[in-house]
């Protein structure tokens, strides 16, 4: 170890320690000082928000006393650092750690290859906190720590196969777990299918209903059997969240279907068969009619067994995108009867927005706000939201001071009527890295949704977008590969490819870029944001002519188009190293500086 390079060693396998170039220890006495210290090591960036750390610390304390015992903590470390104190920086919103002089334990173990059969210490073994927030990041960690020494190094690019094998769904640590947390605190699968509620009337209207049968398994044991509950839980919380259907688990039996009629809007519904056989499982979802059982719609893939029974679901998530997808184009093509129609406003305004056009985004917002007359609900405020990143992003309205002032107050409404729904906080965290630069507390955002839903595309492709803003565009390719895999039969999927093109462009991958950004463009010929990444990429391709026929066709779309005028709109990542790429290549197709 280069002691100049890295004056700091952190030590988080066994019990913690840190200790500067010369081998004193500098680990401060308290506990929670400590903890704080190895969740800064541990975060993708060094960083995290001050109300982060009160949450998983303090979370039995009220907010004041929580923030007083934040302060505390950072001065013990402070003064255990003494005239290092430096390494640690913190301002009224976010805490660092510069990582730059520091190196892992964690690092150095992966780097050597050691097998997990070689790993004997357990990561921050004996830290007693007792907070229950604490405990629960610290058993995410742990099973973090532990894919990492069985799949190899931290930087393996994502990117799930779709034949099965030991290393199937190859995750890194860039992405967040993708396994059911919805437990409670014993354990225990939470059924969220049995929870929901049954039809009711909303407002004098009657709310879109559909029914999730019990699942089918075959040869599983106990382990499959609990692995299958957090899967169908899964299936029902992306229908809530992503339609606003309601959902029952049909605990009445299909003779006395008719006697229950009224409970039920839909005439289909899902069922998901698992077949346990060896190291591998079979995992299908089919949609069907609730009397005659004709299927509309199958899926199926299969994946290792021990990854099922751990709840790392991988590529098996974009079987319940898919089906979210069928779900919402039947109820569009079933929306005629008066007494349903209002609860279809929602599908109809996000087909909408992703439509783009500024016409197309008034319209969806109409349609939002008759939503909200009928049933308020978190992801319609979300929703309403998100459309004012596009209208600043996109020029579309000089006001953008207002336009961003509205963006927050439907944001804070969003998280206040649901703070767990999945779709709200990845909307709300693209609100917060676009408008905002909130990094850190839009990553809380995006990791609680994909923890919530694996299976939902947009969240894990907002979240890339947000490592393009924060100068991470090897990371956000990352995430985009994975994003195209789950989102590959979705409506939106030219939006995915916007954000692989977007991320390769800023990686300097003008190929890829070019590749996925002409793709995207044959559904949405008219989209400014991609336009200019074709132009950056062409040209830096060498391919002026192309460059110069994409910059042709963004001044047509945004007229008074200028490298400063795209620098003073305040779009994110300019000053970046992949945004000095883009503004390179924007310039050499003769962009107008002006």
């Amino acid at each position: 170890m280069n002691k100049e390079q890295y004056p700091f060693r952190m030590f988080l396998l066994g019990p913690f320690a840190l200790v500067d170039a010369g081998g004193r220890s500098v680990t401060p006495k308290s506990k929670k000082a400590q903890a704080l210290l190895a969740m800064l090591a541990l975060s993708a960036r060094g960083s995290r928000s001050r109300i982060w750390l009160r949450d998983k610390l303090w979370s039995d304390r009220s907010d004041d006393q929580a923030a007083a015992s934040l302060r505390q903590a950072l001065l013990d470390i402070h003064k255990s650092l003494g005239p290092a104190r430096d390494l640690l920086i913190a301002d009224k919103n976010t805490v660092w750690l510069d990582t730059d002089r520091l190196v892992l334990d964690t690092d150095l173990v992966v780097r050597a290859e050691r097998s997990p059969d070689q790993v004997t210490d357990e990561l921050l073994e004996g830290i007693d906190i007792r907070d229950p927030e604490f405990e629960d990041w610290l058993a995410l960690e742990r099973q973090n720590w532990y894919r990492r020494l069985d799949e190899g190094q931290v930087h393996d690019v994502f990117e799930p196969r779709q034949q099965p094998s030991r290393d199937i769904a190859k995750q890194s640590a860039l992405l967040p777990l993708t396994g059911a947390p919805d437990t409670s605190r014993t354990g225990k699968p939470v059924d969220i299918a049995s929870s929901a509620p049954y039809g009711r009337r909303v407002g004098g209207d009657w709310q879109w209903m559909m029914a999730l049968l019990s699942p089918i398994i075959v040869g599983a044991g106990e382990g499959g059997q609990i692995a299958a509950t957090r899967f169908q839980n899964l299936i029902a919380k992306a229908i809530i969240d992503g339609l606003g259907f309601g959902v029952t688990d049909l605990s009445f039996t299909l003779p006395h279907i008719e006697e229950n009629e009224q409970q039920i809007s839909l005439p289909i519904c899902l069922q998901l068969r698992l077949t346990f056989d060896g190291d591998m499982v079979l995992i299908e979802l089919v949609m069907k009619h609730l009397i005659n059982n004709r299927i509309h719609w199958l899926g199926s893939q299969a994946i290792n067994r021990t990854q099922f029974e751990r709840g790392e679901f991988g590529i098996a998530a974009a079987l319940i995108s898919q089906a979210v997808d069928q779900l919402a184009y039947f109820q569009e093509i079933q929306a005629t009867d008066s007494r349903l129609s209002q609860d279809g406003l929602l599908i109809d305004a996000v087909n909408a927005i992703f439509r783009l056009s500024r016409d197309d985004l008034d319209n969806a917002e109409r349609r939002l706000e008759e939503q909200i007359q009928y049933q308020p609900r978190s992801s319609t405020f979300a929703w309403l939201s998100f459309i004012r990143t596009f209208q600043v992003g996109q020029r579309f309205n000089a006001l953008d001071a207002h336009l961003i002032e509205e963006a927050q107050a439907y944001a804070r409404k969003a998280l206040e009527l649901d703070p767990q729904n999945s779709v709200s906080l990845a909307l709300v965290g693209h609100v917060h890295s676009f408008l905002f630069g909130e990094y850190d507390y839009a990553a809380n955002l995006f990791e609680k949704s994909i923890r919530l839903n694996p299976a939902l595309p947009l969240s894990w492709d907002l979240y890339a977008m947000l490592h393009c803003y924060a100068g991470q565009p090897d990371k956000a390719v990352a995430m985009a590969r994975w994003v195209q895999e789950l989102g590959v039969y979705s409506p939106h999927k030219y939006y995915f490819d916007t954000t692989k093109c977007i991320a390769a462009a800023l990686a300097g991958d003008h190929a890829t870029a070019i590749a996925a950004g002409e793709e995207a463009l044959r559904t949405r010929p008219n989209f400014n944001s991609l336009l200019r990444y074709l132009v950056s990429s062409h040209a830096h391709s060498n391919d002026l002519v192309g460059a110069r026929h994409y910059l042709q066709r963004l001044e047509a779309v945004e007229g008074d188009f200028s490298i400063n005028a795209f620098r003073g709109s305040g779009y994110p990542l300019l000053d970046t190293g992949g945004g000095q790429i883009l503004v390179d290549g924007l310039l050499k197709a003769g962009a107008k500086l002006r």
